[in-house]
Formats: C-alpha cells, structure tokens, sequence
C-alpha cells in the first residue's frame, strides 16, 4: 500500500497520542476511554477515587519489534525515525486494583521498564508511594503474567536481574511449559536460582485470584509452540470481563473454541498483527500464522451478542497504523484498534 508521506508525517503522531485509530466500538455497557495526549494516557495508572476500582490499561499495541523494525523504512517507519513520532510500544496490559493499590503486567515486553513507569509514574510524576525514592519493585508491581515464548512477551524479565531491579521474589505466572522453557535456559532461570523472580503456575481453565476484586482465567491458545504453549487469559473485574489474545495462528481448533470464551467477555482485545495476507512482501506470511483482520471482522460481524472488539499486536506492515487508511475506515461498528493509554473499567 502506498501511503501520502506528507498525510502520515502530518496526522500519525496525532493519531497514536490521541487516539484517533478507530472509533470506539458502541453497544450498552461500553467502558472503554481514550487519553487526548501522551501526557494523558501516563495519568491513566494514577488511582482516583472517582475511577472504577480495577482497571486494564493498555501500555502497547505493537508487534513484538515494534514500530519501526530494523527493516523498515516505509513513510510510517520514517516518521518514527525521523523524532516526529513517538514509537509505539510493544502490546502489553497493566492491570490496576484502586482499592489494594495492586498492580500487575500482562507479559513482559523489551518496553518492560517505560511501562512499569507509565504504572508508577503517570505523565513522568511519580506515585506518592514512590516518589524520591529507589524502590522495591515488588512493592509497588505485583506480578507479571506471560502469554508465551515469543520475543516481544517474555524478553523484558532481563529487568528482574542482578544487573537492573532485582527484586524479592516479583510473581511471574507461566503455564507449566513456559516455566521449564525459563528454568532450562539462561539467563531467565538465574531470575529463579536468586530469588529475585517467583514462578507460579498459570493453568489453562483455573481461576487466579490477583486481589479480592481481581481475577485472571487462563486459556489455551493455538499459537507457533517453538519454545512453549500459548496462553490467553479473561481477566475478571467485579462488573466485567476483559479478554486478551494478542497471538493466535488461528480462531479455530482451540481447546475450548473460540467464541465459547468470547461469549464470556464484555470486551476483547485480540490478535490484529495483519490486515490482509498480502503484507510482508519477500516473506512467506504461511511462516507466521496470524489470523487477518479483515477476514475476523467478517467472522465475528454477525457473531449473536458478540463484545466490543479492539485489535492490538499490529505488525509494522498493517495499514490500521495509518490514520487515513480506507481500510480503517471501513471498520464496521463495533470493532476498533487499541491505542497505547486507552482503559477499560471492570
């Protein structure tokens, strides 16, 4: 696709801080909220009595290589390189408890440590709890969930070493898989050996209690298994449910089908990697499985009480980057694109 240069370099840095990828997905009991700015989406973590008491905060949207990637060098990869944007993070959930104070990630990307800041230091200011201080991070972040193996979901536990934050014992929850993947290798399993990280299980079907008022469901996911399985996870607020499929080969063949765990969701945040099949070009997209996200809308468009539908993990090559993208604008309601800072009230 050939994007207008002067359009991107003029309306994408606006579209990433304001939030103008998509229109919100309408329906009763739409909780979804934008930020105006940077700034704005930073303010998201900070507790307020007037907020829901848990919320999920969306830290990234990209890829796990993010925007731009080594290779890249089209009009919205230049655009990033030029300082004219802000780069995307890599998708990633914060999962904040207002009553406890709690907070939690969902995976752990190569931006582990700005979006640690965007839980503890809204708009660059930190928390009251933290502020003029080097803290114990297990004080004031108190877990991580991972999904799986893949690069953009696990390589931000370096942070956990004795070289950066170690920790007291931080929680990383992984399915059985993904933890003798961790153990068996260097340097993750020295997280473990020094006590500085502090494995649970996360078992496909059981419900993890986080906080009195914060739960987590894992799930089976069907993803490329190289180093481990693929877990998904529904997370349970006192009022709603959020589901969270950022990887996936396909909607089809799951331990428990698909739509069966949609069903459970009041909104769901899944795998919008690619538009269309024809994206990478010199590559073999057969190699990478994702399923596109022209062909989930025409899935899930007559799909009977279906949630709102927010896409994350877009690859660097999905035309949804581009504000003005006709093919963004042919989203039917009810379907939009996550944008870093946007929060959902559970």
């Amino acid at each position: 696709m050939a994007w207008n240069r002067r359009r991107v370099l003029a309306a994408l840095p606006l579209a990433w801080a304001s939030g103008a990828l998509g229109s919100a997905p309408g329906g009763a009991g739409a909780v979804a909220r934008a930020p105006g700015s940077r700034a704005a989406a930073r303010r998201l973590a900070r507790p307020r009595r007037t907020r829901a008491r848990v919320e999920v905060v969306a830290l990234g949207t990209a890829q796990d290589a993010g925007v731009p990637q080594i290779n890249c060098f089209k009009d919205h990869c230049a655009v990033v390189r030029s300082g004219a944007a802000e780069p995307p993070r890599v998708a990633c959930l914060g999962l904040v408890d207002h009553d406890t104070g709690h907070r939690f990630l969902i995976d752990a990307t190569p931006d582990f440590s700005p979006q640690v800041g965007d839980l503890l230091a809204p708009d660059g200011v930190p928390l009251p709890e933290v502020a003029g201080a080097t803290v114990q991070l297990q004080s004031h972040l108190h877990g991580v969930l991972l999904t799986h193996a893949h690069i953009g979901h696990y390589s931000g536990l370096v942070h956990l070493g004795k070289e950066v934050a170690a920790p007291r014992g931080l929680p990383v929850w992984a399915s059985t898989a993904m933890g003798e993947f961790l153990r068996a290798n260097a340097p993750w399993e020295a997280l473990f050996r020094n006590g500085f990280a502090d494995l649970r299980l996360a078992a496909a079907g059981v419900r993890i209690g986080l906080t009195p008022s914060l739960a987590v469901t894992p799930f089976q996911v069907v993803h490329r298994p190289e180093y481990s399985d693929t877990l998904g996870y529904l997370i349970h607020g006192p009022e709603r449910t959020l589901m969270y499929v950022p990887d996936a080969d396909v909607w089809d063949g799951w331990q428990v089908p698909f739509e069966q765990l949609l069903v459970q969701a009041d909104v769901a945040l899944i795998d919008g990697s690619f538009w269309s099949h024809q994206e990478l070009g010199h590559r073999v997209q057969a190699d990478i499985p994702h399923p596109p996200v022209s062909e989930t809308i025409e899935r899930l468009g007559s799909m009977h009480k279906r949630p709102q539908i927010w896409f994350i993990h877009l690859n660097h090559t999905n035309p949804l980057w581009d504000p003005e993208a006709p093919e963004l604008r042919s989203m039917p309601a009810g379907f939009g694109v996550t944008r870093t800072g946007q929060r959902w009230d559970l």
